[in-house]
């Protein structure tokens, strides 16, 4: 009984010790995106003598962290809108309607997985040049969508196939038509899956950095952490609003995950529970 005492409080004190690892660079940037540099060269371990928001001000205004911060939701709102349209028909498609090739389908989409968006930015440049889409949204807003499809489908197929059959069929045999079954069954029943899947849909595009630089070059255009790079290579000496920039590049991300944490856990372990 001691040994599992003293070994449930060794776990829950290495628990402690990496959540305040993780969470202690977030908050020291943030206690000190309020400070000038002055202060912050003077102690940068002490908290700020006032809350200033000039900093935020600053680089939202000034350095136009503010459209670029616009930019990134426009451009992950319709990459997320696209992307979730074909990855949850796909998904439905693949595993509710019986044909010869779903096997085969599914399986390059697994291999997909498996091919990293990096290998194809070179070709994807060229062929987008030809088409006049370089220096556009619309050019991100493509390669998202479509990259985050693999992942995607590969979550949302374990997840449909773990619910019973027994629900579509009843429908159907009251004269539902594939749309209604769709929308009014699948859908709804998959909501913790899908829920998972927008979430690092919408984490991994607001990340992203490499295909922002290859297509993006035009300031006003550009997303919030290719701004972010610009902004500290143009500010290199000013740390704090450097600081305030992150920190509100950062605070989508954290909200998400700390608001729709359950979501996330559902939605990873759904299929696994189910099956």
């Amino acid at each position: 009984m001691k040994k599992l005492y003293a070994g449930s409080v060794a776990k829950y004190i290495l628990l402690a010790l990496a959540t305040v690892a993780f969470i202690f660079p977030l908050i020291w940037l943030l206690y000190n995106s309020f400070k000038t540099n002055s202060q912050l060269y003077d102690n940068p371990w002490a908290l700020p003598p006032g809350w200033s928001f000039t900093n935020y001000v600053y680089a939202w205004n000034t350095a136009n962290i503010g459209l670029n911060f616009f930019n990134s939701v426009k451009v992950c709102a319709l990459s997320l809108f696209f992307s979730l349209l074909m990855s949850t028909t796909a998904s439905f498609a693949l595993t509710r309607l019986k044909w010869k090739l779903s096997g085969l389908v599914h399986g390059l989409f697994v291999v997909g997985m498996m091919v990293p968006i990096i290998s194809m930015l070179i070709p994807l440049f060229f062929m987008f040049s030809r088409v006049g889409l370089v220096n556009t949204h619309a050019a991100l807003i493509l390669i998202y969508a479509v990259s985050n499809l693999p992942i995607s489908i590969f979550i949302l197929t374990g997840f449909m196939r773990s619910f019973p059959a027994e629900l579509e069929e009843s429908a159907v045999i009251d004269g539902a038509s594939m749309g209604r079954l769709f929308f009014s069954i699948t859908l709804p029943v998959a909501k913790s899956a899908i829920a998972t899947v927008t979430i690092y849909i919408f984490v991994t595009m607001w990340n992203e950095l490499t295909t922002a630089m290859v297509f993006l070059s035009d300031i006003k255009l550009m997303t919030i952490p290719l701004a972010l790079k610009t902004f500290q290579g143009q500010y290199s000496t000013d740390y704090v609003s450097s600081f305030a920039a992150v920190a509100m590049a950062t605070l989508p991300t954290v909200l998400i995950f700390t608001l729709f944490n359950r979501q996330i856990m559902e939605g990873v372990t759904a299929g696994a529970v189910k099956g």
